[in-house]
Protein backbone atom coordinates (compact mmCIF):
# COMPACT_ATOMS: atom_id res chain seq x y z
CA UNK A 1 0.00 0.00 0.00
CA UNK A 2 2.81 2.38 0.91
CA UNK A 3 4.52 1.70 -2.43
CA UNK A 4 1.30 2.46 -4.30
CA UNK A 5 0.85 5.72 -2.39
CA UNK A 6 4.47 6.66 -3.08
CA UNK A 7 4.02 6.03 -6.79
CA UNK A 8 0.81 8.07 -6.82
CA UNK A 9 2.55 10.96 -5.04
CA UNK A 10 5.45 10.83 -7.48
CA UNK A 11 3.10 10.69 -10.45
CA UNK A 12 1.16 13.66 -9.09
CA UNK A 13 4.37 15.67 -8.59
CA UNK A 14 5.60 14.90 -12.08
CA UNK A 15 2.31 15.76 -13.74
CA UNK A 16 1.90 18.87 -11.61
CA UNK A 17 5.41 20.31 -12.01
CA UNK A 18 6.76 18.57 -15.07
CA UNK A 19 3.75 18.70 -17.38
CA UNK A 20 5.80 19.86 -20.35
CA UNK A 21 8.30 17.04 -19.81
CA UNK A 22 5.55 14.44 -19.67
CA UNK A 23 4.00 15.83 -22.83
CA UNK A 24 7.33 15.52 -24.61
CA UNK A 25 7.85 11.97 -23.37
CA UNK A 26 4.45 10.79 -24.59
CA UNK A 27 5.71 11.39 -28.13
CA UNK A 28 8.15 8.51 -27.68
CA UNK A 29 6.97 6.33 -24.79
CA UNK A 30 3.81 4.76 -23.47
CA UNK A 31 2.29 5.87 -20.20
CA UNK A 32 3.37 2.55 -18.69
CA UNK A 33 7.01 3.19 -19.57
CA UNK A 34 6.81 6.68 -18.09
CA UNK A 35 5.25 5.34 -14.87
CA UNK A 36 7.95 2.66 -14.58
CA UNK A 37 10.64 5.31 -15.00
CA UNK A 38 9.04 7.41 -12.27
CA UNK A 39 8.84 4.39 -9.97
CA UNK A 40 12.47 3.42 -10.54
CA UNK A 41 14.26 6.78 -10.80
CA UNK A 42 11.89 9.50 -9.59
CA UNK A 43 11.84 13.02 -11.03
CA UNK A 44 15.53 12.92 -11.95
CA UNK A 45 14.83 9.88 -14.11
CA UNK A 46 11.99 11.63 -15.93
CA UNK A 47 14.08 14.72 -16.57
CA UNK A 48 17.02 12.61 -17.73
CA UNK A 49 14.76 10.59 -20.02
CA UNK A 50 13.40 13.82 -21.49
CA UNK A 51 16.90 15.00 -22.38
CA UNK A 52 17.89 11.60 -23.75
CA UNK A 53 14.73 11.18 -25.84
CA UNK A 54 15.24 14.64 -27.36
CA UNK A 55 18.57 13.36 -28.67
CA UNK A 56 18.01 9.64 -29.21
CA UNK A 57 14.23 9.31 -29.58
CA UNK A 58 12.81 5.98 -28.38
CA UNK A 59 16.34 4.74 -27.69
CA UNK A 60 16.48 7.23 -24.83
CA UNK A 61 15.05 4.64 -22.44
CA UNK A 62 17.82 2.22 -23.35
CA UNK A 63 20.42 4.95 -22.83
CA UNK A 64 18.92 5.68 -19.40
CA UNK A 65 19.41 2.05 -18.34
CA UNK A 66 23.01 2.05 -19.59
CA UNK A 67 23.76 5.23 -17.63
CA UNK A 68 22.24 3.73 -14.51
CA UNK A 69 24.32 0.56 -14.91
CA UNK A 70 27.56 2.52 -15.31
CA UNK A 71 27.10 5.56 -13.08
CA UNK A 72 24.12 4.80 -10.87
CA UNK A 73 21.54 7.30 -9.72
CA UNK A 74 24.23 9.97 -9.34
CA UNK A 75 24.81 9.69 -13.09
CA UNK A 76 21.08 9.99 -13.79
CA UNK A 77 20.90 13.05 -11.56
CA UNK A 78 23.72 14.75 -13.46
CA UNK A 79 22.19 13.84 -16.83
CA UNK A 80 18.84 15.29 -15.71
CA UNK A 81 20.60 18.62 -15.18
CA UNK A 82 23.32 18.74 -17.85
CA UNK A 83 22.59 16.07 -20.47
CA UNK A 84 24.45 12.89 -21.31
CA UNK A 85 27.70 14.62 -22.30
CA UNK A 86 28.61 14.55 -18.60
CA UNK A 87 28.76 10.74 -18.70
CA UNK A 88 30.70 10.32 -21.92
CA UNK A 89 33.57 8.91 -19.85
CA UNK A 90 34.60 8.43 -16.23
CA UNK A 91 36.84 11.50 -16.14
CA UNK A 92 34.11 13.90 -17.27
CA UNK A 93 31.66 12.30 -14.84
CA UNK A 94 34.10 12.73 -11.93
CA UNK A 95 34.83 16.36 -12.81
CA UNK A 96 31.17 17.37 -12.96
CA UNK A 97 30.22 15.24 -9.95
CA UNK A 98 32.91 16.88 -7.82
CA UNK A 99 32.87 20.47 -9.13
CA UNK A 100 29.28 20.93 -10.31
CA UNK A 101 28.57 23.91 -12.55
CA UNK A 102 32.24 24.96 -12.65
CA UNK A 103 33.27 21.48 -13.71
CA UNK A 104 30.58 21.39 -16.37
CA UNK A 105 31.67 24.77 -17.73
CA UNK A 106 35.23 23.47 -17.97
CA UNK A 107 34.39 20.27 -19.87
CA UNK A 108 31.87 22.12 -22.04
CA UNK A 109 34.38 24.74 -23.15
CA UNK A 110 37.46 22.50 -23.30
CA UNK A 111 36.10 18.96 -23.79
CA UNK A 112 39.37 17.28 -24.80
CA UNK A 113 42.03 19.20 -22.92
CA UNK A 114 40.08 19.32 -19.66
CA UNK A 115 40.03 15.50 -19.70
CA UNK A 116 43.71 15.31 -20.65
CA UNK A 117 44.90 17.66 -17.92
CA UNK A 118 42.57 16.30 -15.24
CA UNK A 119 43.87 12.80 -15.89
CA UNK A 120 47.40 14.14 -15.54
CA UNK A 121 47.08 16.63 -12.67
CA UNK A 122 43.83 15.72 -10.92
CA UNK A 123 41.90 18.21 -8.79
CA UNK A 124 44.77 20.73 -8.87
CA UNK A 125 44.05 21.40 -12.53
CA UNK A 126 40.38 22.23 -11.90
CA UNK A 127 41.14 24.24 -8.76
CA UNK A 128 43.73 26.35 -10.59
CA UNK A 129 41.42 26.76 -13.60
CA UNK A 130 38.65 28.02 -11.34
CA UNK A 131 41.05 30.34 -9.56
CA UNK A 132 42.90 31.89 -12.52
CA UNK A 133 40.49 31.13 -15.38
CA UNK A 134 40.49 27.99 -17.56
CA UNK A 135 41.54 29.86 -20.72
CA UNK A 136 44.67 31.20 -19.06
CA UNK A 137 45.68 27.96 -17.32
CA UNK A 138 45.08 25.80 -20.38
CA UNK A 139 47.04 28.23 -22.56
CA UNK A 140 49.94 28.03 -20.11
CA UNK A 141 49.80 24.24 -20.14
CA UNK A 142 49.38 23.90 -23.91
CA UNK A 143 52.42 26.06 -24.65
CA UNK A 144 54.57 24.73 -21.81
CA UNK A 145 53.81 21.17 -22.90
CA UNK A 146 55.95 21.74 -25.99
CA UNK A 147 58.94 21.87 -23.61
CA UNK A 148 57.66 19.10 -21.30
CA UNK A 149 57.17 21.81 -18.70
CA UNK A 150 53.41 21.66 -18.09
CA UNK A 151 53.95 19.90 -14.76
CA UNK A 152 56.26 22.75 -13.70
CA UNK A 153 53.53 25.28 -14.43
CA UNK A 154 51.09 23.35 -12.23
CA UNK A 155 53.62 23.13 -9.39
CA UNK A 156 54.53 26.79 -9.74
CA UNK A 157 50.91 28.02 -9.67
CA UNK A 158 49.91 25.62 -6.92
CA UNK A 159 52.87 26.59 -4.75
CA UNK A 160 52.93 30.37 -5.12
CA UNK A 161 49.37 31.21 -6.19
CA UNK A 162 48.74 34.82 -7.21
CA UNK A 163 52.43 35.69 -7.19
CA UNK A 164 53.15 32.89 -9.66
CA UNK A 165 50.25 33.88 -11.89
CA UNK A 166 51.39 37.49 -11.93
CA UNK A 167 54.95 36.45 -12.71
CA UNK A 168 53.88 34.13 -15.56
CA UNK A 169 51.58 36.76 -17.03
CA UNK A 170 54.34 39.35 -17.00
CA UNK A 171 57.18 37.19 -18.32
CA UNK A 172 55.41 34.47 -20.33
CA UNK A 173 56.95 35.21 -23.72
CA UNK A 174 60.45 35.35 -22.25
CA UNK A 175 59.86 32.08 -20.45
CA UNK A 176 58.76 30.46 -23.70
CA UNK A 177 61.84 31.78 -25.47
CA UNK A 178 64.08 30.35 -22.74
CA UNK A 179 62.44 26.92 -22.89
CA UNK A 180 61.33 27.35 -19.25
CA UNK A 181 64.86 27.12 -17.88
CA UNK A 182 63.63 29.36 -15.07
CA UNK A 183 61.30 26.67 -13.80
CA UNK A 184 63.72 23.76 -13.93
CA UNK A 185 63.75 23.08 -10.19
CA UNK A 186 61.74 23.89 -7.10
CA UNK A 187 64.87 25.32 -5.50
CA UNK A 188 65.22 27.83 -8.33
CA UNK A 189 61.57 28.80 -8.00
CA UNK A 190 61.99 29.21 -4.27
CA UNK A 191 65.12 31.26 -4.75
CA UNK A 192 63.38 33.38 -7.34
CA UNK A 193 60.53 34.14 -4.96
CA UNK A 194 62.97 35.10 -2.21
CA UNK A 195 64.95 37.29 -4.59
CA UNK A 196 61.91 39.07 -5.99
CA UNK A 197 60.28 39.57 -2.60
CA UNK A 198 63.22 40.25 -0.29
CA UNK A 199 66.33 41.03 -2.28
CA UNK A 200 64.79 42.55 -5.39
CA UNK A 201 65.17 46.22 -4.47
CA UNK A 202 68.69 45.72 -3.16
CA UNK A 203 69.64 43.86 -6.32
CA UNK A 204 68.41 46.77 -8.43
CA UNK A 205 70.43 49.38 -6.52
CA UNK A 206 73.64 47.40 -6.13
CA UNK A 207 73.39 45.75 -9.61
CA UNK A 208 76.85 44.76 -10.80
CA UNK A 209 78.31 44.35 -7.33
CA UNK A 210 75.46 42.05 -6.28
CA UNK A 211 75.80 39.92 -9.42
CA UNK A 212 79.55 39.65 -8.99
CA UNK A 213 79.24 38.55 -5.35
CA UNK A 214 76.51 36.07 -6.22
CA UNK A 215 78.62 34.53 -8.97
CA UNK A 216 81.56 34.17 -6.58
CA UNK A 217 79.29 32.20 -4.23
CA UNK A 218 78.21 29.76 -6.93
CA UNK A 219 81.23 27.53 -6.36
CA UNK A 220 80.75 27.54 -2.59
CA UNK A 221 77.31 25.94 -2.19
CA UNK A 222 74.41 24.33 -3.98
CA UNK A 223 72.11 27.02 -2.67
CA UNK A 224 74.49 29.60 -4.07
CA UNK A 225 74.10 27.97 -7.46
CA UNK A 226 70.31 28.15 -7.37
CA UNK A 227 70.24 31.63 -5.85
CA UNK A 228 72.80 32.87 -8.36
CA UNK A 229 70.88 31.52 -11.35
CA UNK A 230 67.62 32.90 -10.01
CA UNK A 231 69.12 36.34 -9.32
CA UNK A 232 70.74 36.58 -12.75
CA UNK A 233 67.49 35.56 -14.46
CA UNK A 234 65.58 38.05 -12.30
CA UNK A 235 67.87 40.91 -13.37
CA UNK A 236 67.74 39.85 -17.02
CA UNK A 237 63.94 39.62 -17.01
CA UNK A 238 63.69 42.94 -15.18
CA UNK A 239 66.10 44.98 -17.28
CA UNK A 240 66.91 42.88 -20.37
CA UNK A 241 70.12 41.40 -21.76
CA UNK A 242 71.46 44.87 -22.59
CA UNK A 243 71.72 45.75 -18.90
CA UNK A 244 73.64 42.56 -18.13
CA UNK A 245 76.06 43.27 -21.00
CA UNK A 246 76.62 46.82 -19.77
CA UNK A 247 77.43 45.54 -16.28
CA UNK A 248 79.89 43.03 -17.72
CA UNK A 249 81.54 45.71 -19.85
CA UNK A 250 81.79 47.97 -16.80
CA UNK A 251 83.65 45.32 -14.78
CA UNK A 252 85.95 44.49 -17.71
CA UNK A 253 87.26 48.08 -17.91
Amino acid sequence: MKKVLLILVLVFEVFAFEGVVIKNLTKFFSKETIKMTIKKYGNDGIKALDKLSARYGVKGAEKLEIINARYGKEGIKLVSKYGDEVVRNNTVFNIVKKFGDKGYYLIKRFPQRSVEYYNKFGDKFVDLSNRFGPSRVIRYLDEAKQYNADDKIIRFLNKFGDKANEFLDRHWRKLLASGFILLNADDIIKSLENVSAEVGKKAITTTGDTITKTLSNVANSTFGLFAGIALIIFVILKFGWEFFIKVKEYYNK
